[in-house]
């Protein structure tokens, strides 16, 4: 078995109440550095030729050398939150949940790299780039990028609810960022597992962190039944932090005059597709949110679908900024009275099967509405198509 000691510590990465978090090397250089460390010796007091000069130099640049990435793991620690037998067991059950859910090998989890329950330790993968809690200003305002990359958290997030595993302890400090763009969840010690014959937590002690956990969690009594709803509040302020480059939203106030996203961000009109989305996931009562996270992953896909095809809503409060010079708003482009023009309706065959209804001489046509707007500040015009209704007609049109 393993021993703390196998891996050398570099450097703190921090820890809380729970843990002692290290940035460590692997056993595999901790090695190759004591052999070229004794070869540094060796040789030391011998008179250098060209050869043994060399050797010196490589085996001074091989100990000093800047390790790899894959050479790299995170030592977490784990320690009692309070003195007694019942707080020892309460840490030893938050590392197993931790070993059981990580050595799963799952996307979008940190590799575990190894473990040792005895003596309280876990080492997993290393994210040089951090977390996404110092990095919220890169996504800042940018909500086709944050919304591409929240999506491969709720991916995961999605994946642990279809076995009924729900983190509970989401937040920037703990999803890290991949190398690849992707977050990474991390930090599952008070994640609830089905299989568990005891919860980890005592009556009364509330879960999570403090700023990012759903209403009914703060209150004094402890939830008998955990859901993804849990999960989904969180992953929603989560995303109105990364949006908005700010760590603290209170409660559900993201409609408010000093949280609202399309308020702080007024020329964007994507941030309304931001705010319909936290609409399902911010509420006081449970029953009003997004039970789980895969429904929540289907939403996001929708619209980061309209996003990527360049859509525009056509909704009287989403801003419309020109294509062209970027400074203008599209309006709507009126007649010589100055009342709206009638839109243009263009019928177009669907290409559905009518059934028995083509039979009897009918067919399905859709129904395409596309009004004209007007940059006000450079003119460009644009067409914008506002609504498609599919009814039934006769074959070859209306006399």
């Amino acid at each position: 078995m393993a021993k703390r000691q196998d891996w050398e510590k570099i450097e703190a990465l921090g820890g809380g109440g729970q843990s002692e978090v290290f940035l460590v090397r692997n056993p595999a250089r901790v090695a190759e550095r004591k052999k070229q460390l004794d070869k540094v010796m060796k040789l030391a007091g011998q008179a250098f030729n060209n050869l043994t000069a060399r050797e010196f130099t490589e085996a001074i640049m091989g100990y000093g050398r800047k390790e790899r990435v894959s050479e790299l793991g995170v030592l977490k620690i784990y320690k009692p939150r309070a003195a007694g037998a019942r707080a020892s067991q309460q840490e030893l059950k938050r590392l197993r949940i931790e070993i059981e859910v990580l050595g799963q090998s799952r996307r979008g989890l940190p590799k575990l790299l190894d473990s040792n329950e005895s003596e309280r330790w876990i080492v997993t993968e290393y994210f040089p780039k951090g977390t996404l809690e110092n990095h919220l200003l890169e996504y800042k305002g940018d909500v086709l990028l944050s919304l591409t990359v929240f999506h491969s958290l709720v991916e995961t997030v999605a994946g642990l609810h279809k076995d009924n595993i729900f983190h509970r302890d989401i937040k920037p400090a703990n999803v890290f960022i991949g190398d690849d763009g992707r977050l990474i969840l991390g930090d599952f010690g008070i994640a609830f597992l089905p299989k568990l014959p005891k919860r980890v937590t005592f009556t009364n002690e509330r879960v999570g962190p403090r700023d990012y956990m759903p209403p009914w969690a703060e209150r004094e009594e402890r939830l008998e039944k955990i859901s993804g709803n849990f999960d989904v509040y969180m992953l929603g302020k989560l995303l109105w932090c990364m949006v908005g480059g700010r760590l603290k939203l209170i409660r559900e106030w993201h409609r408010k005059p000093e949280f609202d996203l399309t308020r702080q961000f007024p020329r964007n009109p994507q941030m309304d597709a931001i705010n319909t989305i936290l609409d399902k996931c911010l509420h006081d009562n449970p029953a009003d949110c997004l039970p789980r996270a895969d429904e929540l992953l289907l939403v996001v896909d929708e619209h980061l679908s309209v996003m990527r095809r360049s859509g525009q809503m056509l909704a009287a409060h989403v801003p419309r900024p020109c294509r062209v010079c970027g400074k203008g708003f599209y309006e709507r482009v009126g007649n010589e009275s100055g009342s709206p023009m009638h839109p243009y309706v263009s019928v177009l065959p669907s290409g559905m099967d009518s059934g028995p209804y083509e039979r009897q001489g009918w067919t399905q046509s859709g129904v395409l509405f596309v009004e004209p707007f007007a940059c006000d500040y450079c003119g460009n015009v644009q067409l914008f198509s506002k609504t498609r209704t599919i009814h039934w007609m006769p074959i070859g049109g209306f006399d």
